[in-house]
């Protein structure tokens, strides 16, 4: 998908659901300053009669009303990204590859699963939503935004392990065998346990087929029954690269994470910033949050079409 077809149907179909969740946003700011004057009321109105059973009795509705707002709010905040991201699917399942079969923004990626990657060794607390499921041609995947921490043993507190979108698609090829991680180098100190342990399963740091500048900014262990060429390709190293490098330019922080074991490959990408999270004093008409979200979640598909069309 071009950028212009994307922008097309911002302009017919995301922004306009953008504008009417607007007006729900202003409605809110309205109701919660007339309840700041409902309470300011009471407040007043006690220190002028001062007597309390009556202000008592006047605190009963204005309670039932705030109760009644914050309810609406959570409403408001609950079914915002959902409906956003239902519109953005139904954008991209236009493209001829890419299908989805369903969208739970309560769901995530189960924690055994997201172990089993390799690229990760720990998850103490772990917490997601926005489950993805769906197909990249005939491959099956699943993705979510997920929230994982760890504890330090220094500090006595939870850090994060990872913080982004995780994807598993599982390319049901009984042939495909072998091993491989791909770790940005930046975050070498810290994932050094999951160096360790792909080391005792075979892992060995590989620099064929790879380019040099691919090579420069992520280390790359594969097993030896694992044919490289065979999972990471020169347009997929481009691919990651300039992705990497025009969030580098922006001064961003976002790091992608790869790993192949045997048919699955394990995709995940860090986010500096709550995409489409609605903020309630901020207007949340924003083309530049949808796009973000809309070229992450295809760089990840791309990935998986990438690996498949080569197996």
């Amino acid at each position: 998908m071009q950028y212009n077809d994307f922008r097309l149907f911002y302009n017919q179909s995301i922004h306009p659901e953008l504008v009417h969740l607007e007006l729900q946003r202003r409605r809110l700011i309205r109701l919660m300053f007339v309840s700041v004057l409902l309470l300011l009321g009471v407040v007043a109105l006690q220190l002028y009669i001062g007597i309390f059973v009556f202000t008592l009795a006047l605190l009963i509705p204005v309670g039932l009303w705030i109760a009644y707002l914050v309810f609406k709010i959570q409403t408001y905040f609950k079914a915002f990204k959902p409906r956003i991201v239902a519109l953005l699917l139904d954008f991209v399942d236009n493209h001829i590859n890419f299908f989805f079969e369903k969208y739970d923004n309560e769901g995530k990626i189960p924690k055994k699963e997201f172990l089993e990657s390799r690229i990760f060794t720990t998850a103490d607390d772990y917490s997601g939503e926005d489950l993805i499921v769906g197909k990249v041609r005939e491959t099956p995947f699943k993705m979510s935004e997920l929230h994982v921490k760890e504890f330090s043993p220094a500090r006595n507190q939870l850090n994060y392990v990872f913080r982004g979108v995780f994807l598993i698609a599982d390319f049901q090829r009984w042939d495909m065998q072998g091993k491989a991680l791909m770790l940005p180098d930046a975050y070498r100190k810290y994932l050094s346990r999951s160096e360790r342990a792909f080391h005792l399963e075979g892992g060995r740091r590989v620099r064929n087929h790879l380019l040099p500048e691919f090579e420069a900014f992520f280390d790359t262990y594969a097993t030896p029954d694992l044919r490289l060429q065979d999972v990471i390709s020169t347009d997929m190293q481009r691919s990651i690269l300039n992705f990497r490098n025009r969030f580098l330019q922006q001064n961003r922080e976002k790091e992608i994470y790869v790993s192949v074991i045997g048919d699955k490959i394990y995709l995940g990408l860090t986010q500096d910033r709550d995409l489409m999270e609605p903020n309630l004093f901020v207007s949340n008409v924003n083309f530049e949050s949808i796009l973000e979200f809309y070229e992450d979640l295809s760089m990840l598909l791309n990935i998986v079409l990438d690996i498949d069309v080569m197996n």
